[in-house]
């Protein structure tokens, strides 16, 4: 009788958890941002632009996929980190792509958060339904390494006119 009672009770605060989480079905989500840069030309933000792309791009899973100077356009697709289940088995993680796009004077960062994934023990698995909270990490994320990005272009220790 006590197991029973036990059981239940367990199976009742399970379902309590799971259903205070809404989740929704995932679609990509694109995010665009643009970052003025006073007093630089377009080709010194592609040139520290593509030297952030170089030194956090430095996983097998994080890519370059297109560059071209003379346009300004670096394309590269990339993984980040966004938190834990609540019980800290379950890793959460996001791919992204991302478009950045100078001028002079300016840089256009268009970031699409294309898929969610779990890790758990075993496995990596993409998951097709995530949390409101979960997706608004992700999207709060990429705002994060678009401000990294822009925190590297506008850096003195970045000068590329330096005379070090």
């Amino acid at each position: 009788m006590k197991t029973s009672i036990l059981k239940t009770a367990l199976f009742v605060g399970v379902l309590s958890g799971v259903a205070g989480c809404q989740s929704t079905q995932y679609k990509p989500v694109e995010v665009t941002d643009v970052v003025n840069i006073p007093n630089q030309s377009q080709e010194e933000i592609y040139n520290k632009t593509r030297q952030w792309f170089s030194q956090y791009f430095v996983s097998g899973e994080s890519v370059v996929d297109y560059e071209d100077p003379k346009t300004g356009t670096i394309i590269g697709n990339g993984i980040a980190e966004n938190g834990t289940d609540f019980m800290g088995v379950i890793r959460y993680s996001f791919k992204y792509n991302v478009r950045i796009d100078t001028k002079d004077g300016k840089f256009r960062a268009i970031t699409k958060i294309v898929e969610h994934t779990n890790t758990d023990h075993k496995s990596s698995y993409t998951v097709s339904y995530v949390t409101d909270e979960r997706s608004a990490a992700a999207e709060q994320k990429v705002k994060e390494i678009v401000s990294d990005i822009e925190s590297y272009v506008t850096s003195e220790r970045h000068n590329t006119k330096s005379s070090w």
